[in-house]
């Protein structure tokens, strides 16, 4: 793979975010003329820092060097990051459901005081 064309890549995936080069030399933690000089090719850029310039990226280190993964693996990511989140979701509205259940618990219990029953048990907290 041509490291021109791999420069091309990491500038493109840079400002698809929007990031200036400053704030890519920030988020990698060096001076910006050495970013400014491995991005244009000034200096030779190593496999361990375009590692680190993938994941400051959020992208895979493969695909920078040019090779794109089949569809399919996107679609199974995207499948299980789905289910994970849809698997919280369901936790979060069980929890609030419980507690619903708690506070419907104690107002009939409340209104069986007021009503006249004797000693309603109310649940502890």
């Amino acid at each position: 793979m041509e490291q021109s064309t791999i420069l091309t890549r990491i500038k493109e995936t840079r400002k698809r975010r929007g990031w200036s080069q400053s704030e890519m030399a920030e988020r990698l933690n060096v001076a910006l003329k050495t970013y400014q000089n491995l991005e244009s090719g000034m200096t030779r850029i190593d496999i361990e820092r375009l590692a680190q310039v993938a994941a400051i990226l959020d992208v895979e280190l493969i695909s920078l060097l040019g090779y794109q993964p089949k569809p399919e693996a996107y679609i199974d990511r995207f499948i299980n990051e789905e289910k994970v989140l849809y698997n919280k979701i369901i936790q979060d509205k069980e929890a609030y459901i419980r507690r619903l259940e708690e506070s419907l618990k104690i107002y009939q219990d409340i209104l069986k005081r007021d009503s006249g029953d004797p000693d309603p048990v109310l649940p502890s907290r």
